[in-house]
């Protein structure tokens, strides 16, 4: 019975020997397991921060370059402002004393000079021909002191980095080319015309130096002023012309050997200026298709 029961509890130890080895090799293999993820994950997480700190390197870098030019570019206007500023103080004491026996550009002395057969006191002149060259030929007339500067600038940078030439004259400093000077492209014409486009404003207002300019302007087929213009070219008084009228005799300024002769080409010119005459505020919306989609009939022969 003892022997019986002694060799049921070696099955039974055995049995149990059996089961706690399989056991210790299951936790072994789980553990194994374990780590084996563990250093998977380790992996991926060093990998990861390791692209977070380069994309941090990078993003930081990009920070600095915006930075350093943006110091760059500050430092380079506030240059260009100083320089600019000198340029300016020293070209208004040079024109000053290169010119300083100019006589006083009254209305009278610039009226005396006209070279109009047919002068016309400017309330006789339509308001739409009177924006119409303003919005054109100098947009900010009523504005500047017979100086544009920004135009300059403009037409500067323009003229370097293109064929086309454009201008950056004022109204005064067109007149003072027309009446006073000459069509020279010299430093010295352009700074005398310069000179009296100043000149003009300390002595007149912007109504009679417009009136001026609107009764000299050349206008081709040897016909200067608006009001012989329109007669040449309308048949009419000044006074009688129109929207479209008023759009295409101005646009006639800008090339006269061409808009006197051309009326396809005259035509685009004006649509141009009505144009620039809506976004400066002179006519409606409506003014402008309306006036766009009509014909002006001229006298080109």
């Amino acid at each position: 019975m003892s022997y019986y029961d002694d060799g049921k509890n070696k099955i039974r130890r055995k049995k149990v020997s059996s089961h706690n080895g399989n056991s210790k090799t299951k936790v072994i293999n789980k553990n194994t397991i374990n780590r084996a993820e563990n250093d998977i994950n380790y992996d991926y997480r060093n990998e990861y921060t390791s692209k977070g700190n380069r994309v941090e390197k990078v993003r930081a870098k990009k920070k600095l370059r915006n930075k350093k030019f943006l110091e760059i570019t500050k430092k380079s206007l506030v240059f260009l402002l100083i320089i600019s500023f000198i340029g300016a103080i020293s070209g208004n004491i040079l024109m000053n004393i290169m010119f300083k026996n100019t006589p006083e550009l009254t209305y009278s002395y610039m009226r005396d000079k006209s070279i109009s057969s047919e002068y016309v006191s400017i309330s006789k002149i339509p308001v739409d021909l009177q924006n119409a060259i303003v919005s054109i030929e100098d947009e900010r007339f009523y504005d500047n002191k017979g100086v544009d500067y920004t135009a300059l600038i403009r037409s500067v940078i323009h003229n370097i980095f293109n064929s086309s030439t454009q201008g950056g004259s004022t109204i005064e400093m067109q007149l003072s080319k027309n009446l006073l000077t000459t069509t020279d492209q010299t430093i010295k014409r352009k700074l005398k015309d310069m000179y009296n486009a100043k000149q003009m404003n300390k002595h007149m207002n912007k109504r009679e130096i417009l009136e001026l300019y609107l009764n000299n302007i050349y206008l081709g087929k040897n016909t200067y002023g608006v009001a012989k213009g329109a007669k040449v070219y309308f048949d009419k008084d000044v006074s009688e012309l129109d929207l479209g009228e008023c759009a295409l005799l101005a646009g006639i300024t800008n090339n006269p050997g061409l808009y006197s002769t051309d009326y396809e080409a005259a035509k685009k010119r004006r649509d141009i200026i009505l144009y620039k005459m809506k976004e400066l505020g002179y006519i409606t919306k409506d003014e402008y298709e309306a006036t766009r989609k009509q014909e002006t009939p001229m006298n080109i022969k």
